[in-house]
């Protein structure tokens, strides 16, 4: 086995608990997803009924993003009961399912640090939105017709369309709690699509004015139910954080009401906050509010001085590029993140106007923030003689720094023994991977959704040859298309 000498990471090495059920077998071949099926014909339908609890990963190249283990050609990766035991050469343990990563390249999954995941049902109809118009139709009309079952249709889907991508943990940011029941339905629906998610629960979408006006609703007393009866357990593959309204969108007393009941049930607080003006953060500070439990979505128009309060209380920043640049809020903020000592990371938003993978969303945010630091040499004339963030740090901010936005980095984001096994393979034999001249790079800024042939979460196999293997996707099929076109007819924008 040869390790590279270039350094894929910026995390150290960590431990994490044991837990979960462990998963499938295969070999790689490199077909584009579908939904449900195993895309094979050999009668195994990777379900994790009978699934085994060990599982070896076999002779990939192994992009760690753990700058103790590195860049490994041809390496193993062995996972037990959803744990990853070791990342070595020739790794042989007795009965273990085997899937060959053959001239394929093994990633952490890709964390999504913010996503509206409910709104799959609606996608594509806001192409040419403003956040304005977002903000009057979608959380003034669309929302208001989501009943349970959508919510769990839309998360169900919204779910396996990013595990699809090769993303395994997601910030879902629900803003459609109009009842217990749809909270409930659309946690069943992450837990049936198997991906590991922070369920975010935020205000209800029955009243536009009510709860994003300057609202003076505190949060939900559901979000205590939750608590108590869906989240017992903190370290389960789906955890608990509360979607704020924030200083942008509600009083003084309501955001301070709000964080202190995060804070007493000890959950993360995320908000949408900069993207219609700055001085948010200046009235958390005021507040006494600030945090590393707080997360911050957009930012684009913070003065330096909230970067920098943010970046000293560590927090962490969200960026969604593609929705950002198209709505008008403003310049995606990734370099301004880093440069303040917040945690930099990117997510996509939502599906009903952009693109859902994060192979778009962080390249697209590396292309703009390169853009930025280039613009100055070019407006003096000179020719730039270095680039911005490199491969590698492309893929810690998607990744690790994602986990660590979403204080997840002791179990995801990189492939560390000791962690849960959240694994991507990338297959390096498509017209558009071959050849692999440099593993961080092809992940990076080459592939895409297309050579995701494998998904492991938590060490069960969620996607294979290059196909998703949950049958309840065909089963919903009709359902969740249904529930699309009725949410579209109530809300006026059935074509």
């Amino acid at each position: 086995m040869r390790r590279r000498t270039d350094d894929d990471g910026g995390v150290s090495r960590r431990s994490y608990l044991a837990g979960s059920a462990a998963a499938v077998s295969l070999p790689l071949s490199g077909c584009l997803g579908s939904i449900g099926g195993n895309g094979t014909d050999d009668g195994d339908d990777g379900s994790t009924g009978d699934a085994p609890d060990r599982l070896v990963v076999r002779n990939g190249t192994v992009v760690s993003v753990d700058p103790d283990i590195g860049v490994l050609e041809r390496a193993d990766v062995y996972v037990e009961n959803g744990e990853i035991v070791e990342v070595a050469e020739g790794i042989d343990p007795d009965d273990a399912a085997v899937i060959d990563a053959s001239g394929a390249v093994v990633a952490p999954g890709f964390v999504n640090t913010h996503l509206h995941t409910w709104q799959a049902g609606v996608r594509g109809i806001a192409g040419d939105w403003t956040f304005t118009d977002y903000l009057e139709i979608m959380l003034g009309e669309v929302s208001s017709h989501y009943r349970p079952e959508d919510a769990y249709l839309g998360n169900l889907f919204g779910a396996a369309e990013q595990l699809n991508a090769g993303t395994t943990t997601v910030l879902d940011w629900f803003h459609i709690a109009n009842s217990p029941d749809h909270s409930d339905r659309a946690i069943d629906g992450l837990e049936d699509a198997g991906i590991r998610a922070v369920f975010t629960h935020g205000p209800p979408g029955d009243d536009g004015a009510k709860w994003w006006e300057a609202s003076t609703e505190p949060h939900p007393d559901d979000i205590e139910r939750l608590h108590e009866e869906r989240f017992p357990v903190a370290d389960d593959r789906i955890t608990l954080a509360m979607g704020i309204r924030g200083p942008d969108y509600a009083t003084d007393e309501v955001v301070e009401e709000d964080i202190t009941r995060a804070r007493e049930m000890g959950i993360p607080a995320s908000m949408h906050i900069g993207s219609l003006g700055g001085g948010g953060v200046y009235a958390l500070e005021e507040l006494g509010l600030l945090g590393d439990d707080l997360n911050y979505v957009h930012a684009n128009r913070f003065e330096d001085e909230e970067f920098a309060l943010v970046g000293d209380s560590g927090g962490s920043i969200s960026t969604t590029p593609e929705v950002e640049l198209q709505m008008g809020m403003g310049t995606p903020v990734l370099g301004k993140a880093a440069e303040a000592g917040a945690t930099p990371s990117v997510g996509v938003d939502i599906v009903s106007n952009v693109s859902g993978d994060m192979f778009t969303q962080t390249r697209m945010a590396v292309g703009v923030q390169r853009g930025i630091d280039n613009q100055p040499v070019v407006d003096r004339g000179e020719q730039t003689t270095e680039v911005s963030i490199d491969p590698h740090r492309a893929l810690e901010i998607a990744t690790i720094e994602g986990a660590r936005a979403l204080g997840l980095e002791d179990r995801v984001g990189s492939i560390t023994p000791g962690k849960r096994a959240d694994l991507v393979v990338i297959d390096g034999g498509d017209v558009n991977t071959l050849p692999v001249n440099n593993p961080v790079e092809t992940v990076a800024f080459q592939a895409g959704v297309g050579n995701v042939d494998t998904v492991i979460v938590d060490g069960e196999v969620a996607k294979r040859d290059g196909a998703l293997t949950n049958d309840a996707l065909a089963e919903e099929r009709d359902a969740f298309e249904a529930s699309a076109e009725r949410v579209l007819s109530e809300s006026g924008l059935a074509e």
